[in-house]
């Protein structure tokens, strides 16, 4: 009766019954084919039937699944699958039948997915990864794209009127060709005024054939960096002046806009073709996340007096940083995102910053974008940094300054680990945070509620990224 029972919950995918589930379908994969270690890439499986298929990684080599074709595959959920976003229901369902339609795949892990033809319509895909994704002649009508990753993927002949592509991520790589589309929106919800932005801007005009892709070819050249929570302006200062040396391509000219999204602020540059814009956007927040830590707990009072300012004085602290970098950009005003433009003058930004309640948040959405482990009973880095935060948070020894320097490591480790395969100057950044952590927990006592996390915590770290 046992045995049943755990039966019943396993074909249930009752979530607590999980790991018993992956355990078995280990040995039931053991009596069938094997593709391990495979490079699958372009494969197709329709209609195949693959019960007790084994897809998982061999120890040699990774099994490379890049734009297989499931559509029809029958019993996909009862193989051994490795990667980390067939193990979404979701994912596996839409793969199996192309049917998204009004369905909710948010923050959904879709890298190289084949969804040529795939029905979306009306789909959700807020925050969804469609890095090198298949999207031939997909039907996106009306779907919610919001700062969906589009890097590679091929939106050749698709369907995208009524689309809503607000802070998309897209680049030279991504195709845009022969696009079936009348009109789409720029904002996921409407303005005090009701607008979305709507591309053509004339309701009684759509787009002629050509005329998307001429659009966004422009938005291609740029990068939008979101500024959580209001503005730094030392931090912003550092972080820019970062940008510049590091991309000699980037000035102050490059600075298109400024908009507000709710509380935070969108911050849009144009590049130069050809710009790494992930490397940007980690100098961005590397440098500035770095320095608006070491400013928080100097300016606690002050940040809890400031929380309230409206937009409006956030404007005026635009325009006075503006003149720090003499910028004269008459024939490219910069738009502030409340209806008024600047285009230059005299002005001098002054402070804003952030509470240690909001550093916590914002490191508590870096762990949140670190991916699930790709192998079964590798420990959770996602996990691990959870507990290092409230360690932090919760430790009755450090001073709010020391919290707010600690926090900010952990948010550090946490972007590196968002990051597929972690390069050498991702490594380099986890190792500096955990020395950091390291640091802290030497002058606490053992009873320290940090200094035994980073004791249990750390190594585990350091293992994942492959650095002890």
């Amino acid at each position: 009766m046992l045995s049943i029972y755990i039966k019943k919950r396993i074909y249930r995918k009752d979530p607590n019954f999980e790991n018993l589930r992956i355990i078995g379908l280990a040995f039931a994969a053991l009596g069938g084919t094997s593709f391990s270690g495979t490079n699958l890439s372009g494969a197709t499986f329709a209609q195949a039937t693959l019960k007790n298929s084994n897809f998982a990684d061999s120890r040699q080599h990774s099994t490379i699944l890049s734009r297989v074709r499931w559509h029809g595959a029958q019993q996909l959920d009862r193989a051994r699958l490795g990667m980390a976003n067939l193990q979404d229901p979701r994912v596996l369902k839409l793969l199996t039948t192309l049917d998204g339609i009004d369905q909710d795949f948010s923050n959904a892990d879709l890298r190289g997915a084949n969804l040529a033809g795939a029905e979306l319509g009306q789909a959700n895909l807020r925050g969804v990864n469609l890095n090198g994704a298949l999207l031939k002649e997909a039907n996106l009508h009306k779907a919610n794209l919001t700062e969906a990753n589009c890097i590679a993927a091929d939106f050749t002949a698709a369907h995208l009127t009524g689309a809503c592509l607000e802070a998309w991520n897209i680049d030279s790589t991504t195709t845009l060709q022969n696009i079936d589309c009348q009109h789409v929106f720029l904002r996921e919800k409407p303005d005090a005024r009701g607008d979305r932005e709507r591309r053509p801007h004339n309701p009684n005009k759509d787009f002629q054939p050509g005329d998307f892709e001429k659009l966004f070819k422009e938005m291609i050249d740029t990068v939008q960096l979101l500024i959580r929570n209001g503005i730094n302006p030392d931090s912003f200062k550092a972080a820019f002046q970062s940008i510049i040396q590091a991309h000699p391509g980037i000035t102050t000219d490059s600075i298109q806009s400024f908009e507000r999204q709710g509380d935070d602020i969108l911050l849009t540059l144009k590049v130069p073709e050809g710009t790494n814009k992930a490397d940007v956007e980690r100098t961005w927040d590397e440098v500035y996340e770095a320095r608006l830590a070491a400013a928080t707990a100097a300016a606690q009072l002050e940040a809890e007096k400031r929380r309230g300012d409206d937009i409006k004085e956030v404007s005026l602290g635009f325009s006075r940083f503006l003149s720090s970098f003499q910028i004269n950009n008459m024939n490219n005003p910069i738009n502030t995102g409340d209806g008024s433009f600047y285009a230059g003058g005299d002005v001098n930004l002054t402070g804003s910053t952030l509470n240690l309640g909001t550093i916590s948040g914002q490191v508590s959405n870096q762990i949140n974008q670190i991916p699930a482990p790709i192998v079964a009973d590798q420990p959770s880095l996602k996990d691990i940094l959870t507990q290092l935060q409230t360690a932090v948070e919760t430790d009755g020894e450090l001073s709010d300054e020391e919290k707010a320097e600690a926090l900010q490591a952990v948010g550090r480790i946490a972007t590196a680990g968002a990051e597929p395969n972690p390069d050498a100057k991702a490594k380099g950044i986890v190792k500096r945070a955990t020395d950091t952590l390291k640091g802290l927990a030497e002058s606490l006592t053992d009873a320290s509620k940090l200094a035994e996390a980073c004791k249990t915590l750390l190594p585990t770290i350091l293992s994942l990224f492959a650095l002890i």
